[in-house]
């Protein structure tokens, strides 16, 4: 019964609170690079954000951070990346907790 009621079967689940996505980050011959992302739906309040580089993307060394967030988007920064002059592929997860 309940997979009927939440769509389960279909696979095709919507949730207010969770987005996902995959950016695209241009890096410098440093290895540095920024990116704004803008959710496609806006949260009620700021997200927390999950970065995961791409597994295709050969990183061994890096920093990967968020700033700058809240409930319309945030910006991916990468410092120090062992890819130069390229880009990489930063796969994300926002979820915003309720109480």
């Amino acid at each position: 019964m309940a997979n009927r009621r939440f769509g389960f079967r279909s696979g095709k689940v919507h949730a207010r609170n969770i987005q996902t996505g995959r950016q695209t980050v241009s890096l410098n011959s440093a290895g540095d690079g920024t990116q704004a992302v803008t959710f496609k739906h806006l949260f009620d309040a700021t997200p927390s954000i999950c970065l995961t580089p791409e597994a295709t993307t050969a990183i061994t060394t890096g920093l990967f951070q968020v700033s700058s967030s809240d409930a319309s988007g945030f910006t991916i920064h990468v410092d120090a990346s062992s890819t130069t002059d390229g880009d990489i592929i930063m796969n994300w997860v926002a979820i915003r907790q309720t109480d």
